[in-house]
């Protein structure tokens, strides 16, 4: 097989894997925040971390197909690094949680390419991880410390209220630790807020500018269509003239 085979079955390879393997990632996220989160009982516990087992092996999987297509494989791997990094971190225990940060650029770089014409469908995702990641951590930094988050369900309430910026105020943190996460969701929810907005806005103005372009294109074929049947008269008149 030729590197131009290659390259092209590659391509074709990402295509088609690129939605599949942006909820995969999507569902480790979320399973590995709750197995990290204590949330469960160990028999729950054991069973989500076999689920985060069984993704592993499908991320393993997607990994030795694309190196068996890719034309320059040492290339392939310094490029994808965080793909290799997915892999090798379950055999080193003490790192585990760095699966966080690896995982999560992923799930960035895929749901760019996977929604970039569809920017609702981005913010959307954004949102929903952004949530589901402060809420853990929100979670592990105020238990035991007395505040009105006392249970995951909390977290996520607080979460929620926060990235929406409405704020009821019937949880709040108390830790430095749960404080410096809220500040950081508001920050975020305020910009997503923003990109939405003006999304919306720039959907709006390009209907205005497609149905100006519209009217304008009618205007100039109906002025097209007048001139050829002036040019039609023109040309019937003179030969009955001669």
């Amino acid at each position: 097989m030729s590197s131009e085979q290659r390259a092209t079955l590659l391509h074709r390879f990402e295509r088609i894997s690129e939605l599949p393997m942006l909820l995969l990632s999507f569902g480790f996220l979320i399973i590995f925040l709750l197995v990290e989160s204590n949330v469960f009982e160990a028999t729950i516990t054991l069973v989500l971390d076999g689920l985060l087992w069984l993704i592993w092996g499908i991320f393993l999987a997607e990994l030795v197909a694309k190196l068996y297509l890719a034309p320059d494989r040492l290339h392939y791997l310094r490029s994808h690094w965080f793909e290799v990094i997915i892999i090798v971190l379950p055999f080193l225990r003490p790192l585990r949680l760095l699966w966080l940060p690896i995982v999560l650029a992923r799930l960035w770089k895929q749901s760019q390419r996977a929604l970039r014409r569809k920017m609702p469908a981005f913010i959307g995702v954004s949102s929903l991880v952004m949530v589901l990641i402060t809420a853990t951590l929100m979670f592990i930094a105020e238990r035991g410390s007395g505040g009105p988050i006392t249970s995951f369900a909390d977290a996520i309430w607080w979460a929620l209220a926060t990235i929406t910026t409405v704020g009821y105020g019937d949880t709040y943190p108390v830790t430095a630790l749960g404080r410096g996460i809220a500040t950081f969701l508001m920050i975020a929810g305020i910009a997503l807020f923003g990109l939405l907005t003006a999304n919306v806005a720039a959907f709006f103005v390009e209907e205005d500018t497609v149905d100006r372009s519209q009217a304008d294109l009618a205007m100039i074929n109906e002025r097209l269509a007048r001139i050829e049947q002036l040019l039609a008269e023109i040309v019937q008149r003179e030969a009955r003239e001669r």
